[in-house]
């Protein structure tokens, strides 16, 4: 957790470098912001430690917004949603005199998360594929929500329900291969090497990988 956070430091504290001192014209990008579209594996864990109540949504796709601050570096700002809802018979008890108890066990969790990235490249820029390093600090605001219940003889009773909601966070670094398709388009897959849940811990975090594939139009900005 702490060489994570020391990275993102690192990181933030040269972009804000970088964005108090005026570039060479030949270091700015002629295109220099952009849209994507980022299919990803990543799942998106909110755990509260005091109520000892967690789970997590995998989204399809994220949408961003970037914007390169040098050839070498870029910025963005990505929007996504998911939701992950389940109400499923867990199990059938037979009683002595034939008598049926039905377990279930439910949820609905959903949530907005909004990644805020960085990426860097220390290799010659004018190549076609670049290989990028990329850390991304990620507010989530959601919800959570589980509950057990049996079922005799045709009345459910809730056995336990637990509910949390509010805003987390996470933090991720990890590789990034981009490969320029023309001079509008460029293509890219991600892996996601380091995975925390920021300010708590979670066995899901502690052994979390994702890949993503995805692709970026510049625009005439």
């Amino acid at each position: 957790m702490k060489t994570l956070l020391l990275f993102l430091t690192l990181a933030l504290s040269t972009l804000a470098a970088v964005a108090q001192v005026r570039p060479d014209s030949a270091s700015v990008p002629a295109k220099r912001f952009y849209v994507g579209l980022e299919l990803n594996s990543i799942s998106y864990n909110m755990w509260d430690n005091i109520k000892k109540v967690g789970g997590g949504f995998t989204p399809i796709a994220h949408v961003h917004l970037g914007y390169r601050l040098t050839k070498r570096m870029n910025i963005q700002a990505g929007l996504t949603y998911g939701r992950e809802k389940e109400d499923v018979l867990s199990g059938i008890y037979y009683v002595q005199n034939d008598t049926i108890i039905n377990y279930y066990r439910s949820k609905d969790i959903y949530g907005v998360a909004m990644p805020l990235t960085v990426q860097f490249t220390p290799f010659n820029p004018n190549r076609k594929l670049q290989l990028y390093a990329t850390a991304s600090f990620i507010p989530v605001i959601g919800s959570v929500w589980h509950q057990y219940s049996e079922e005799y003889e045709g009345n459910r009773v809730i056995t336990f329900e637990v509910e949390d909601s509010g805003i987390s966070a996470v933090a991720t670094a990890g590789l990034q291969l981009n490969y320029r398709i023309s001079s509008r388009l460029e293509g890219y897959g991600k892996a996601n090497l380091l995975y925390r849940n920021v300010g708590q811990e979670s066995a899901y975090a502690r052994s979390a990988k994702s890949v993503a594939l995805g692709l970026n139009y510049n625009l005439n900005l």
